[in-house]
Formats: C-alpha cells, structure tokens, sequence
C-alpha cells in the first residue's frame, strides 16, 4: 500500500513539475514574441521604456533565479522517490526470489526423503530368513519378531550362566554382541540406511518435525526394541544421539523390554512422551 501510494505521489510529481515546465516555455516564448514585436513596431516608445525595462528586468532576474533553483530541488526530490522506488521493487524481487528458492529446496528434501523412505520398507522387504530346524523361511518384517526371539533367548541363556559372575549391564552387553555376531549380514544395511536417512533429516535445513514422525510410523514394535538395544551397544552409540534427539522410542512398548530396567540405560529425551513410560521403570533392577 506505501509502495503504491509513492508511485501515485511520484506520477502526480512529474506530471505537475511537466505541465509547469510546459506553461512556463509558452509564457516566456509568447512574452519574448511581445517585447520584440513592440521594440521593433514602435522603437522610439521602447527606447524611452528602458528604465522601466531595467527596473523589470532586476526584479525578475532573482524571482526566476529562483524559480530554477526551485526546479532542481524539485528534479532532485523526484528522482530521490524514484530510487527509493526502485530498491523497493528490487527488494519485493529479492524476497519473492529467497521464497522460490526456499520453496524449491524443500520440494527437492521432500522428494528425496520420501525416496529414502521407499528405499528403507524395499530394504525391509528383502530381509529372509531360514530356520534350519524347522525349514520355515520368514520375510520382511516378520523377520525383526524372529530376530527379537533370539536376542531374548541368547539374553536369557547368558543371565542364567553368569548372574553370579558379572553386572547384570555386562551380560546384556554380551548378548547382544552375540546376537550381532549372528545377524549382522542381516540387519547391517538396514541399520545403517536408517541412521543415515537420520543424519540426513538432520543435516537439512527443510527438515521438520513431521518428517521424523513418519521415519518412527515406518517402525514395528520389534523393530524399535531391536533398535534400542542396538543403540546400547558399541556399535550404535552414535545412532543413541539420534534416538534421543528425535524421540525415536516415543511409542516403544517397554513392557516387552529384556528386563524393566533397561528404559534408564538411555536419556529418558529419547522416550518423547510414551505412554508405557513411567518412573516405575527407572532405577529398577536386571
């Protein structure tokens, strides 16, 4: 609304201080055609006019000196509003070109994001496994259900031989390091493509909040206890930064949890606002 009503202000300016300039030719150009019509018709008046000739001429001198002075005060102020309009154009240009950009970039972290999000469930999807025992082959998803039962197995099968010998902190340490042994050709690309499509969310600027919450809908419930007890591990404790940053077991069911215990192994920041998570939990024993 300023930058129009200056525009109108500059119009209205310009075309005054043009119509002014335009009667004061006309005006001067039809006095000038008098004066030398009347001092060549009538020569002998105009010579005895003279006086009167120089007491106008002394006085019209400063009023027009003036008026041009006037003039380029008045030029000088018309193009002053025309620069100020001028960077205000530039500056409109400026912001609708930051707003494009921007608009662009996010468009390009959406399309990637959900990209990686396709790339991750493919991932999933290509997880197999074969029970020699039994012969049954799981897929997919319910692979990580599988993975789960083993991890429990191999955690309780350490707890009852060496309760006795070592921190309950160790043995768990210990079957998962057994269980990773087991499954790491498994589970090694899936973990790795999930902690960088985190490092990618975040690392960029167009990154929100919403964007975590899909990765996490992506998640079963064994997917997050496989995940939690990995970033206890040395193997994840760069991924714990994440978890914790972005809430990643905000919907981990700690009941199924190894042991009770274990929710304060991590910062409770990690745990978001779950509901499963109480303070019952913390400090309890292995």
């Amino acid at each position: 609304m300023k930058t129009k009503i200056a525009w109108l202000s500059s119009t209205v300016g310009r075309n005054l201080f043009g119509i002014s300039l335009f009667i004061l030719f006309i005006l001067g150009v039809g006095l000038s055609v008098i004066v030398f019509y009347y001092a060549f018709t009538q020569s002998e008046e105009a010579i005895g006019g003279g006086a009167w000739g120089d007491f106008i001429g002394g006085t019209l001198n400063p009023i027009l000196t003036f008026l041009t002075f006037t003039g380029v005060l008045l030029s000088i102020f018309l193009q002053r509003l025309e620069l100020g309009l001028s960077r205000s154009e530039l500056e409109r240009s400026a912001n609708a070109l930051e707003k494009q950009i921007t608009s662009i970039e996010k468009q390009n972290f959406e399309a990637a994001f959900f990209q990686m999000l396709n790339t991750f469930n493919t991932i999933v999807e290509s997880i197999d496994l074969y029970n020699k025992d039994n012969g049954m082959e799981t897929s997919g998803r319910d692979c990580f259900r599988v993975f789960y039962t083993r991890l429990n197995k191999i955690y309780r099968d350490n707890k009852e031989k060496g309760s006795k010998k070592h921190a309950a902190e160790a043995i768990l340490r210990l079957s998962y390091f057994n269980f990773w042994k087991q499954h790491q050709l498994e589970l090694g690309h899936y973990y790795r493509f999930l902690f960088n499509v985190f490092r990618f969310l975040d690392e960029s600027p167009a990154s929100e909040e919403y964007h975590a919450k899909l990765l996490r809908a992506q998640l079963s419930d064994q997917e997050l206890l496989l995940l939690f007890y990995n970033c206890l591990s040395q193997h994840g404790q760069k991924f714990s930064d994440y978890a914790i940053k972005y809430k990643l077991f905000d919907n981990l069911p700690t009941i199924r949890l190894l042991e009770d215990g274990h929710t304060h192994l991590i910062d409770q920041e990690a745990f978001g606002d779950n509901p499963m998570y109480n303070s019952k939990n913390i400090g309890s024993s292995f």
